[in-house]
């Protein structure tokens, strides 16, 4: 089962990257809740697809990965992942994030909660 829920949330990156809403059914409850770092938020499927899409009119994913998966009581994950993307523009955009993921009574992922990092990391006092 852990397993399982690890791969559906590797699917969600792998949509990203290879900008393909197809997986979207098996992955997510019809009444999905999503919340981004900036305070955005999705109801269901389809304000999910208008945001992916629409995401993708002005940026390009370059990688989105999990680096670890936490899981917790029955129905919870927390995921810290890497996202890399550029704007049509030529804008870098990063973020090294964490979500928390809920999950129903079928495995499908019923809320994701994001939180992020937007900065490069550096080290002011590195010798």
């Amino acid at each position: 089962m852990l397993r399982q829920r690890e791969e559906k949330i590797k699917i969600w990156f792998e949509m990203w990257v290879g900008e393909d809403l197809a997986p979207m059914a098996a992955i997510f409850s019809d009444d999905v809740a999503y919340t981004e770092c900036w305070g955005y938020q999705y109801f269901g499927k389809d304000e999910i697809k208008a945001w992916f899409e629409d995401w993708h009119k002005n940026n390009v994913m370059e990688a989105f990965y999990a680096k670890d998966f936490l899981h917790m009581d029955d129905n919870k994950t927390v995921v810290r992942f890497k996202m890399e993307a550029l704007t049509k523009s030529g804008t870098e955009r990063w973020m090294d994030g964490v979500y928390i993921v809920e999950w129903d009574e079928n495995d499908c992922i019923k809320s994701l909660e994001e939180y992020g990092e937007g900065c490069r990391k550096t080290r002011p006092y590195e010798k």
